[in-house]
């Protein structure tokens, strides 16, 4: 039997490409961020990040076209305000004609025992991470539902699956969007799905940057026991996955969320 045509040496590889795509990545700022701009840059796209620290935006889209060649843009973008939401995709869309891959990364946390947590700090977490993600979804969709296309990527957290001691972690707003975050992805991409867009999350493990950097040795110790592969990942462990997401390797996949984790879940 003779194999499928497009079964060719190389199909695997032109899956993955991104040529000529448009890709806008909201939390923009950071080691996180700027692995995933370079994975999507690196496959060919345009990319454009955005956070409340621009200048920082701006040096990774430095960076990016220094590297790989490719336009990119740093703009400023409070995701908990929707009108700079707006504003952020409105830009993309008009300077370079289409936004085809929305990923949100931006994020919030507040420490604190639950009875202690101020309405206030619950607001500011649910107000990012939650109100902040469905927004831009929302505002993209805009732009892709009349195109027929789209990939969305929501950062959600291996949080979402968790539950911390006291000891261990004291981030209920913050597992609790991310648990959200999970269901919304679900949701949005059984609602999108008639008009080509497809919905994943990806749900990172502890990560060697942002806050995992800033908590007390002992529970990093906790933290890393629990994790099969005994180590924290790296921002470019996400790389692969991300690269499948947003590509046409991942055409087949909506609704899900991708645990990249090292076994912390389940640890």
């Amino acid at each position: 039997m003779e194999s499928d045509a497009s079964l060719q040496p190389g199909f695997v590889q032109s899956l993955f490409r991104l040529d000529g795509k448009v890709a806008l990545i909201l939390g923009g700022r950071g080691a996180l961020a700027e692995a995933m701009a370079a994975t999507l840059a690196d496959l060919g796209c345009d990319v454009a990040l955005a956070s409340r620290h621009a200048e920082e935006c701006a040096g990774v889209a430095k960076r990016l076209q220094e590297r790989f060649e490719r336009r990119a843009m740093g703009l400023r973008c409070d995701s908990s305000r929707e009108e700079e939401i707006e504003q952020a995709i409105a830009k993309v869309t008009a300077d370079w004609g289409a936004l085809d891959i929305l990923i949100n990364n931006a994020g919030a946390s507040w420490w604190g025992l639950p009875q202690d947590i101020p309405a206030s700090g619950w607001k500011k977490v649910v107000d990012v991470n939650l109100t902040g993600t469905f927004l831009a979804c929302r505002h993209a969709a805009r732009h892709m539902i009349p195109r027929g296309s789209g990939v969305m990527i929501n950062i959600a957290s291996v949080g979402a699956f968790l539950s911390y001691t006291p000891d261990v972690g004291q981030v209920v707003p913050y597992t609790t969007t991310k648990a959200a975050i999970v269901h919304l992805t679900q949701d949005l991409a059984a609602q999108w799905a008639r008009h080509g867009i497809r919905v994943n999350a990806i749900a990172p493990g502890s990560v060697r940057t942002g806050m995992t950097e800033t908590l007390q040795d002992a529970v990093r110790e906790q933290l890393l026991s629990r994790i099969l592969l005994r180590r924290f990942a790296e921002p470019e462990d996400l790389a692969g996955v991300v690269a499948m997401l947003a590509s046409n390797a991942g055409s087949f996949i909506t609704g899900q969320t991708i645990l990249v984790d090292g076994g912390q879940s389940i640890g």
